[in-house]
C-alpha cells in the first residue's frame, strides 16, 4: 500500500507541476487495453523527446487451472501500476520505453470438489484436506523494457492513438498452497508434502516462460 500511495502522490505532484508551469498540451490522459488488462494512464513531458507515463491496469476473470495435479477454480487477476519513461529517438512517433511495474498480477482460488487430492506423492481424502486453496503471485517490483508508437504531446492533434510492445521481467511465479478445516490440515507430513509441491512448482522448467510477461496494448490519448 505504501508503494501504491507513493505512485499516486507522484502522479498528483506531476499533474500539479505541469498545470502550474507548462503550456496547454503538456499533459495527456489515455485509456488502453491489452495483456495487462484495461488501463488509465497520464503522460507528462519532462524534456525534449522525453515523456513520463504513470498509470494503472486491472482485469479479472475466472478459470479452471491444473496446479500440481489438482484442479482449481482460480481467479486470474491482472492488477498493476506503471511508471515509464519514453524516449523518442527521432522526430517520429517511434519510441523506446523503460521503467518499473508494481506487479500485483496473480491467480488465487480453491480446489474443485473431489473425493481425493494428490499432494506431492501422497493421496489424501477430502475430509483429511478440508479446503485446499492456492495462490500464485510474482515479485512486487519488476523492470519493463519495450518499444512503441505514439506521442500524445506532439503538435498534431489533441486526440491520438498509441501502441506498446514490451516485456515485464516478472521473475518466476511463487505458489502458496494452504489446507484448512481438514482432519490433517496441521499434520506435519501434510505440511511437508505441501512445501514440496510449492518447491517443485518453482523448480519446474515448464513455467520459465512466465518470467517474461509480454505486454501488448493499444489505446487512445487526449491532450489537455
Amino acid at each position: 500500500m505504501k508503494i501504491i500511495s507513493s505512485i499516486l502522490v507522484l502522479l498528483s505532484m506531476c499533474f500539479i507541476h505541469n498545470n502550474a508551469n507548462a503550456a496547454p498540451g503538456d499533459v495527456a490522459i489515455g485509456l488502453k487495453a491489452g495483456t495487462l488488462g484495461l488501463g488509465l494512464e497520464a503522460t507528462f513531458e519532462v524534456a525534449d523527446r522525453v515523456n513520463v507515463r504513470v498509470g494503472g491496469n486491472y482485469f479479472k476473470v475466472g478459470s479452471e487451472v491444473d496446479v500440481e495435479g489438482n484442479n482449481y477454480d482460480l481467479d486470474v487477476k491482472l492488477n498493476s501500476f506503471t511508471a515509464l519513461g519514453d524516449w523518442f529517438v527521432t522526430d517520429s512517433s517511434f519510441r523506446v520505453t523503460a521503467g518499473l511495474v508494481l506487479n500485483n498480477n496473480g491467480l488465487s482460488g480453491s480446489a474443485l470438489p473431489s473425493n481425493s487430492y494428490q499432494i506431492d506423492d501422497q493421496i489424501y481424502t477430502s475430509p483429511e484436506v478440508g479446503d485446499l486453496n492456492a495462490e500464485i503471485d510474482f515479485k512486487s517490483i519488476a523492470p519493463y523494457l519495450g518499444i512503441g508508437w505514439g506521442n500524445p504531446l506532439a503538435d498534431d492533434s489533441d486526440w491520438s492513438f498509441f501502441m506498446d510492445l514490451g516485456i515485464i521481467f516478472a521473475g518466476k511465479p511463487r505458489l502458496d498452497v494452504t489446507s484448512t478445516g481438514g482432519t490433517l490440515s496441521n499434520d506435519p507430513i501434510l505440511l511437508e508434502n505441501i512445501a514440496q509441491v510449492e518447491q517443485d512448482f518453482r523448480d519446474t522448467d515448464e513455467i520459465n516462460y512466465l518470467k517474461f510477461y509480454p505486454v501488448i496494448s493499444v489505446g487512445l490519448n487526449y491532450r489537455f
